[in-house]
C-alpha cells in the first residue's frame, strides 16, 4: 500500500524537486558567479538579494498560473452562457475537486492526470494553459517590477549585483492594467482556438477593463497617441489624449483586421453578410486586435501583427497539443489559420511588453520614437501577412469555398445522438449531456475535462 502511494506521488515529488533545484541553482549559483565577478561583494552578501528574486518569481508564477486556471473556466463556461463562479467539479462523477487538486499544474501532476474520485483522465489542456498563462504574466511582472521594460521609465542602475524591484503606485497601476489586458486577450484566444465566437460579456468586460480604465487613469498609456512624441510628454492627467489614444487604436485594429481578413476570413462582408461565419470571425479578430492596439499604441501595431503572424506558424505544434473543447453547438474538426493567429496574439503582446523599452529605443521599430517612414513601411508589410497565414485548401477543395470549410468546422449540431457519436468512435459526451466534457477529434486517446 505504501509503495503504491509513493509510486503515485513520484511525478509530483519529481516536479517539486526540479523546482527546488532550479531555485537553488539560481540563488547559490548566481551569487557565487557574482562574488567572483565583483571584488567588493562576498558570496554571503549576495544570497539575500537572489533569494528575493526567487521569491518574487515563484509568487508571480503561482499567482499568474492561478489566473490561467481561472481562464480555463472562462473559456469553457462563457461560450455556453454559464456563470464563471462556483467550485470546479468532475464532469463524470460530479464530485467537487479538493483544494489541493486545484493548485495550478501541480494539482494535475499530483493526480497523474486523472480524477481523484472516478479515475477518468483529466485533459492536458488545463496544465498547459495554466503554465503558458503563468509564465506569460510572470515575465511581464518581473520585467516591469525590475524597471526593465517600460519606455521612458526612470531606471535605477542594474550594472551591480544588488538589483532589487522598484515599486510605486504608478508602476503597480500600470502592471495591473497590463496583467488584466493580457489576461483578457488570453481568454479571447482560448475561446477562439476552439472555433467558438467571442461572448458578448467578454467583449463588454474588455471594454471596461481596457478602454474605460485608460480613460479614467491616463497614466497607463505609457506612450502618446501622436506619431511623433511631444517634447517632455508625461501621460498623467491627459484625459483628452487618452480618448485620442483609444480612438486611434480602435481605428488601427479595424484597419489591420480588415487586411488580415483576406487570409483568415476571406468571405467576411459586414455589408452583404453581417451574420455570416466569416463576418463573425472578422468581428472577433478586430476585438482581439483592439487590446494590443490600446495597450501599446497604434504606432507599433504593424510590427506586432507581423510578429503574431510569424508566431502563428511557429506555435502550431504547441497548439496541436492543446485539446479542443466541445463548442456550445458542436466541435470543430481541426484548427486553421484563424485559430493559430488568435493563439499567437497573447504571445506577441507578452514579448512586446517584455522588450518594450529596447524596441522603443530602436529607430527601426515603429513607435512614437521612430520616423514616420518606419511606421509607413511596416504598415505596408502587413499587406503581405494574409498571403502566408491563410489556410491552404486541400487539392480537392475549391479555393472559393475556403470560408465555407471554415464555417463547417463549427461542427456537429448540439442535438447529435449519443449513438452517432459512439459510431464515430468518440467516447465523450456532448455539452448537453455533460456540461464540462471535452473531446478532440484528432486525438483518439481523448482526455476528459476536470469540470471547471
Amino acid at each position: 500500500m505504501t509503495r503504491n502511494r509513493l509510486r503515485k506521488k513520484l511525478p509530483l515529488l519529481a516536479t517539486l524537486t526540479l523546482i527546488v533545484l532550479a531555485a537553488a541553482a539560481y540563488i547559490f549559483g548566481l551569487a557565487w558567479i557574482q562574488s567572483r565577478m565583483y571584488a567588493f561583494y562576498d558570496f554571503g552578501d549576495l544570497i539575500q538579494p537572489r533569494l528575493i528574486d526567487a521569491t518574487i518569481a515563484g509568487w508571480l508564477l503561482f499567482f499568474c498560473s492561478s489566473i490561467g486556471s481561472f481562464l480555463n473556466v472562462v473559456a469553457w463556461r462563457m461560450p455556453r452562457g454559464e456563470g464563471i463562479g462556483g467550485h470546479s467539479h468532475c464532469p463524470r462523477c460530479a464530485n467537487t475537486l479538493k483544494i489541493q487538486d486545484n493548485v495550478p499544474v501541480l494539482g494535475w501532476v499530483s493526480l497523474a492526470g486523472r480524477c481523484r474520485f472516478c479515475s477518468l483522465p483529466i485533459s492536458r489542456r488545463y496544465p498547459i494553459v495554466e503554465a503558458l498563462v503563468g509564465i506569460s504574466l510572470a515575465l511581464i511582472g518581473i520585467t516591469q517590477l525590475y524597471s526593465l521594460s517600460l519606455p521612458a521609465q526612470f531606471v535605477h542602475a542594474h550594472e551591480g549585483p544588488l538589483w532589487t524591484p522598484r515599486v510605486s503606485p504608478e508602476l503597480l497601476a500600470i502592471l495591473t492594467y497590463h496583467t488584466v489586458a493580457v489576461s483578457t486577450l488570453w481568454a479571447m484566444a482560448l475561446i477562439r482556438i476552439d472555433g467558438t465566437r467571442l461572448p458578448t460579456r467578454l467583449i463588454v468586460f474588455a471594454g471596461v477593463a481596457v478602454v474605460a480604465a485608460m480613460l479614467a487613469y491616463p497614466t497607463v498609456m505609457v506612450v502618446p497617441w501622436q506619431a511623433t512624441r511631444p517634447l517632455y510628454w508625461v501621460p498623467e492627467g491627459l484625459h483628452v489624449d487618452a480618448i485620442m489614444r483609444v480612438a486611434t487604436a480602435l481605428v488601427a485594429a479595424a484597419l489591420f483586421g480588415r487586411v488580415l481578413a483576406k487570409g483568415l476570413c476571406p468571405s467576411a462582408d459586414l455589408k452583404l453578410d453581417p451574420l455570416g461565419g466569416g463576418t463573425r470571425r472578422l468581428v472577433d479578430l478586430i476585438a482581439m486586435l483592439s487590446i494590443p492596439a490600446i495597450v501599446i499604441g497604434w504606432q507599433s501595431m504593424p510590427a506586432l501583427v507581423i510578429g503574431a503572424a510569424i508566431l502563428s506558424l511557429l506555435l502550431r505544434p504547441l497548439l496541436r497539443w492543446i485539446p479542443i473543447n466541445d463548442g456550445p453547438k458542436g466541435q470543430i474538426a481541426d484548427r486553421g489559420a484563424m485559430e493559430a493567429f488568435a493563439f499567437a496574439l497573447p504571445f506577441a503582446l507578452t514579448l512586446h511588453l517584455m522588450f518594450w523599452r529596447v524596441l522603443w529605443e530602436t529607430p527601426y521599430w515603429p513607435s512614437d520614437q521612430s520616423s514616420r517612414n518606419v511606421i509607413i513601411v511596416s504598415a505596408l508589410l502587413v499587406l503581405v501577412v494574409p498571403w502566408f497565414v491563410r489556410d491552404r485548401p486541400a487539392a480537392t477543395t475549391d479555393v472559393a469555398s475556403l470560408d465555407a470549410v471554415a464555417d463547417e468546422r463549427v461542427g456537429r449540431q448540439a442535438g447529435v445522438d449519443e449513438a452517432e457519436v459512439a459510431a464515430a468512435g468518440s467516447t465523450d459526451e456532448l455539452p448537453e449531456h455533460h456540461g464540462d466534457g471535452e473531446s478532440d477529434q484528432r486525438d483518439q486517446g481523448r482526455d476528459h475535462a476536470p469540470g471547471p
